[in-house]
């Protein structure tokens, strides 16, 4: 039997705050399954106990994202707890003090400075102290190295490559996974086609885009609706103001944190995900998994297993996204009759992209190491 050990910052088993907690638990699910023997070093944990977890240790030592020392200490700590252990692999999350394998889901502060924000937001990005900081021990912990590091899309490993000069044969892709209700329902439309968005972080999953396609569409005549997952939304005047400005405040509903995201998805008739910045967005393969289809920008890992006009539709971000995505929005629109074949091929994509495949694939990957 083999042992791994998770260092992890939060261990929960549902109300994920994104998609890496859900990779990991999922992972971690399924290594029990396989009779691994496993344990958990986490600095926060709803759970006492999980069955078949050999045990789980919650490190006293602070951890705080945006203060790379407490990581350094938290690290620090557990790697002190796990020296006489054994394990075959110890696996961390993201862009952390190295151990030995880490599975990244988050794009790095230098991609998000160079590649995605305008000169001015960049200039006052570069001086603040924070980011200044966090940057500098990311590129030191790249520096002294992991000994694999998976990655969730291409996306995500060109930054890594690029901006930290990692040599691409040490980086794995695994696209994340999804899993299929048990009741998907029947495709069917509204009558009012309605696009949906999930954007907790309004702006970098490209919620102005949205808003400003939306408005585009509007102008032209299209009559639509649209829902859009943002629980800050009556707080934000800005926001509240563009809808009123672009005249959409009859084709738009605000929604809060969905309980039942599955709701959501059967809800609308197509996902949007117009992502400024996306290592993958989970939202797409779950929306497929539900049989809706979605429209994704090339910046969005999960673009990368969408065939533009199969199963869905991928928008260009380099320039005039907005007219881009309203190219793909109105192919909806304009026609109806293609909508349930791109429904089916669409749930037939994220039947292939199962859990059990994301977990297979890394196990394999895994194999060809040991300590």
């Amino acid at each position: 039997m083999k042992k791994i050990a998770f260092i992890i910052r939060l261990l929960q088993k549902d109300k994920f705050h994104g998609g890496g907690e859900k990779l990991f638990f999922n992972l971690i699910k399924r290594f029990v399954a396989a009779n691994y023997e496993i344990d958990i070093y986490c600095s926060k944990s709803d759970i006492e106990y999980l069955e078949g977890i050999n045990k789980i240790i919650v490190v006293d030592e602070h951890y705080n994202h945006l203060k790379p020392e407490t990581m350094e200490n938290f690290y620090s700590e557990a790697k002190k707890l796990i020296k006489n252990e054994n394990y075959d692999y110890v696996i961390s999350e993201n862009i952390t003090p190295p151990v030995d394998i880490t599975f990244l889901q988050g794009h790095s502060l230098l991609n998000r400075l160079k590649r995605d924000k305008n000169p001015l937001e960049a200039f006052f990005y570069s001086f603040r102290k924070i980011k200044k900081e966090r940057m500098k021990y990311h590129k030191k912990w790249f520096n002294e190295g992991y000994r694999k590091i998976f990655v969730v899309s291409e996306v995500l490993k060109r930054d890594i490559v690029q901006n930290y000069g990692i040599s691409d044969d040490k980086i794995f892709v695994i696209y994340p996974g999804v899993d299929i209700p048990d009741d998907v329902p029947e495709i069917n439309k509204n009558k009012i086609l309605t696009f949906g968005l999930s954007a907790p972080g309004f702006r970098i999953k490209g919620g102005f885009i949205f808003l400003k396609a939306l408005g585009l569409l509007k102008k032209k005549g299209y009559d639509f609706k649209a829902k859009i997952i943002y629980p800050k939304y009556p707080k934000n005047l800005g926001v509240k103001l563009l809808v009123k400005f672009l005249n959409i405040e009859k084709n738009v509903e605000f929604l809060s944190y969905q309980e039942n995201i599955q709701e959501f998805y059967r809800s609308i008739d197509v996902l949007v995900a117009p992502s400024i910045e996306d290592t993958f967005n989970l939202a797409v393969l779950e929306s497929m998994a539900n049989s809706k289809p979605c429209i994704v920008s090339t910046n969005a890992g999960a673009s990368e297993i969408i065939k533009d006009g199969e199963n869905g539709f991928v928008f260009d971000m380099k320039s005039n996204s907005e007219r881009n995505l309203v190219d793909k929005m109105t192919l909806f629109l304009k026609n109806p009759n293609s909508y349930n074949d791109i429904c089916e091929k669409a749930f037939e994509t994220a039947k292939i992209y199962s859990w059990q495949r994301t977990f297979d694939i890394f196990v394999i990957e895994l194999e060809k190491y040991t300590m």
